[in-house]
């Protein structure tokens, strides 16, 4: 079941109680003040709901991530990995500067793993039978 923590126009985050992760989900167009945004929420609510597993669903995201995609490898994700978060299963935006610049970010993360994946029902699958130790 999901239980809503954040929406707003752009952004919804929601607690995958059945599976404990979170799932965020990125609509519309996007700026680096509203992925900012997004991400600090995540960051607050991983460390409010302790958990492992984050989906996160950018397939009708527009734009938003290329201003922010060094924070994003060097700050946000290591700040998720230490917060607990150990694996993420992205879903790749349909737009192909947004999907390129995901990419390129989530390929030079370390920690924590990130797959990626074109549609939401495979990356929800992954996720569920995916079992990671956390370091």
């Amino acid at each position: 079941m999901l239980f809503p923590l954040f929406r707003c126009p752009t952004f919804s985050l929601h607690h995958d109680s059945d599976n404990n992760w979170l799932y965020a989900q990125w609509t519309g167009r996007q700026d680096s003040t509203t992925s900012l945004a997004a991400c600090a929420i995540i960051l607050q609510h991983v460390h409010e709901v302790p958990v492992s597993k984050l989906l996160c669903d950018s397939s009708q995201a527009l734009d938003g991530w290329s201003e922010i995609s060094t924070w994003v490898a060097n700050n946000y994700l290591p700040r998720l990995a230490d917060l607990g978060v150990c694996v993420i299963s992205w879903i790749n935006a349909t737009d192909w500067s947004t999907n390129d610049t995901i990419t390129s970010f989530v390929e030079h993360s370390d920690k924590p793993f990130i797959a990626t994946f074109n549609e939401g029902a495979t990356a929800y699958e992954w996720l569920r039978n995916t079992h990671f130790i956390c370091s």
